[in-house]
């Protein structure tokens, strides 16, 4: 497969230079490079991220509110702070705006009160391959 990316002059001349020392031309160096630089992708695993503690504390009390929520506020977006509903509205950008401007460093747990609390989201990942040119 060919591909074009667009490099700095200072990249490529960097490449350029470091091709010349391995005698190869760029095109060969790089993709030797790349090669060698990848682990493959069947011993690829990303490890999973630390839960973060202020964002599990405002998911729990967004859970824990969440039977009155929906009593109260479906199909409107809640902002949960230090465990408290603190703002809600229909308009997610206005909501965002407030909350933006009243806990501007400070992280706000927003959603929108749904039939259901959380929603299973399924991510599919594509699988690339590089072979040499």
């Amino acid at each position: 497969m060919n591909i074009t990316i667009s490099l700095s002059q200072s990249t490529y001349n960097r490449i350029e230079r470091w091709a010349k020392l391995r005698q190869q031309d760029v095109d060969t160096a790089i993709v030797e490079y790349l090669n060698d630089a990848m682990l493959p992708l069947d011993n690829l695993t990303i490890p999973p991220a630390e839960p973060d503690p202020v964002v599990e504390r405002e998911r729990a009390a967004y859970l824990r509110l969440y039977p009155d929520l929906q009593k109260t506020h479906a199909g409107q977006y809640v902002a949960i702070h230090n465990g408290e509903l603190v703002d809600f509205d229909s308009d997610e950008a206005a909501l965002f705006a407030r909350i933006d401007d009243l806990f501007p460093d400070e992280f706000v747990w927003m959603t929108r009160v749904e039939a259901v609390p959380e929603k299973e989201i399924v991510l599919r990942s594509p699988r690339f391959t590089l072979e040499k040119l």
